[in-house]
């Protein structure tokens, strides 16, 4: 004999299946969002990934502002897109594929590629040699040492006269410290000479290599400059100056060359074939 359907206990049963499934549906907000489109959340380390690093706290904090409501933009489109029915394309599903695809090949590839390469101070000399012609100066230059003083000290004056290195100065009174890329204190390197200032120029057409200028008086306080050397337009830069790009050059052409090694081992192990006839036309 049939034991009889206990009615309450399937009613029970059936809330008790309704309350977990609602449960289910409505998302437990995660830890760290910063911005809620329906049940879809922006974390804030998500927001992270887009901000380089290094910049100030007001441009972070601008540049995030900007990304969050361009987040809630899309979420909005994309979240109505899927509701009311869009859908991706064979090709639309490929070309995102090939993306995910690329994002493995790079993980992979700085896995096995990225390291330090060492380039032998030969190789750096015979590339210097070889490519000689892609050295050479397209116009001219002047290679300065540079100081400015805001206001006028005779006894420092008086020192920098009898100087023969600015550096010297410039070190000793610590004016290294106030440098600043708007106002530089020290060696400049190799400058464009139309980069100058007219006042300058005018000054450096009439010195010695060698020697430093007599004040120069502008808006900005005292300047002086000593000049290192002046070269034309058409010389060839020195290797010490073009060392650090070689090495670049070196090992980027290094990791190259690993790469096609890697590849054709690969490529040797892979089953690889192509139907060329198959082709549409």
């Amino acid at each position: 004999m049939k034991k009889p359907v206990d009615i309450r206990f399937i009613l029970r049963l059936a809330a008790l299946l309704i309350i977990l499934l609602s449960c289910e549906k409505e998302k437990e907000a995660p830890q760290g969002f910063i911005a809620q489109v329906n049940d879809h959340y922006l974390l804030n380390k998500q927001l992270q990934y887009a901000v380089p690093p290094g910049l100030d706290s007001e441009t972070a904090f601008a540049l995030k502002n900007n990304l969050i409501s361009h987040w809630i933009e899309g979420e909005v489109l994309y979240q109505t897109a899927v509701a009311e029915g869009v859908t991706l394309s064979d090709k639309d599903k490929y070309l995102l594929h090939e993306y995910e695809k690329s994002l493995y090949i790079e993980k992979y590839l700085a896995h096995k590629l990225d390291r330090d390469y060492k380039v032998p101070e030969k190789e750096i000399e015979n590339y210097y040699k070889e490519h000689s012609g892609e050295f050479k100066r397209t116009e001219d230059e002047v290679h300065l040492i540079h100081l400015l003083m805001e206001q006028r000290d005779n006894a420092i004056f008086k020192e920098i006269k009898e100087a023969k290195d600015l550096n010297d100065i410039i070190n000793k009174y610590y004016f290294n410290e106030k440098s600043t890329p708007e106002r530089p204190n020290g060696d400049l390197g190799y400058v464009p000479v139309r980069s100058l200032d007219g006042r300058f120029l005018k000054v450096l057409k009439r010195m010695k290599t060698g020697t430093i200028s007599s004040p120069i008086k502008t808006e900005q306080g005292y300047h002086f400059i000593q000049l290192l050397d002046w070269q034309k337009k058409g010389s060839t830069i020195a290797l010490d100056l073009v060392q650090d790009e070689i090495v670049l050059r070196l090992k980027r052409e290094k990791r190259q060359e690993e790469r096609k090694r890697l590849l054709r081992e690969l490529k040797e192990k892979a089953q690889i074939q192509t139907y060329l006839s198959k082709i549409e036309q």
